[in-house]
C-alpha cells in the first residue's frame, strides 16, 4: 500500500481558504501564544508563507511543521482559548498561572504542575474552575 504523501500545497490552500477575518481573528489571538509559536502562525497565517520554506529556516521535517501548525491553529480556535486569552486579568492568581499554561501555552498538567510548583490535583482543580467559568460566558 501506497502512503500517502504530505502535500504542502494543501496546507497553503487550506489556510487561504479560511475566510480573511478568521485569520485576522487568529492573528490577534496569536499575541497570546508562547514567541517561538506566535512567529510561526504569523509567518504561516499573516506573511503566507510556504510551510516548505519555513521548515527549511527551522530545519524541519516539513510534515513536522504542517502537524505543529495545524494543532496550533485548533489550540486558537477554541473557544476556550479566547475564554482565557480574553478574561485573564478577571482570573483568581494561582488559576491564572494554570491557565496561562494549560490553555495558552498547550502545556499538559502535569508538565504545569512541574513547572508552576503545584500540585497535578490543584493543577487540575484550577482547570475545572476555568472550564466552569469559561462555560458561563461562552
Amino acid at each position: 500500500m501506497q502512503h500517502r504523501l504530505c502535500n504542502l500545497s494543501t496546507l497553503a490552500h487550506q489556510h487561504r481558504q479560511i475566510k480573511r477575518r478568521q485569520i485576522d481573528d487568529l492573528l490577534a489571538l496569536a499575541e497570546f501564544l508562547p514567541e517561538p509559536e506566535k512567529v510561526l502562525i504569523e509567518q504561516v497565517l499573516g506573511e503566507d508563507l510556504p510551510i516548505a520554506q519555513i521548515a527549511s529556516l527551522y530545519r524541519l521535517p516539513p510534515r513536522h511543521l504542517q502537524r505543529k501548525v495545524m494543532s496550533i491553529i485548533k489550540r486558537l480556535s477554541n473557544k476556550q482559548f479566547k475564554f482565557v486569552a480574553i478574561q485573564m486579568s478577571t482570573l483568581p492568581l494561582e488559576v491564572r498561572a494554570t491557565a496561562k499554561y494549560v490553555v495558552l501555552h498547550g502545556m499538559s498538567m502535569r508538565k504545569t504542575a512541574q513547572v508552576s510548583g503545584q500540585t497535578l490535583h490543584r493543577v487540575r482543580q484550577n482547570m475545572n474552575t476555568v472550564q466552569a467559568t469559561a462555560r458561563l460566558f461562552i
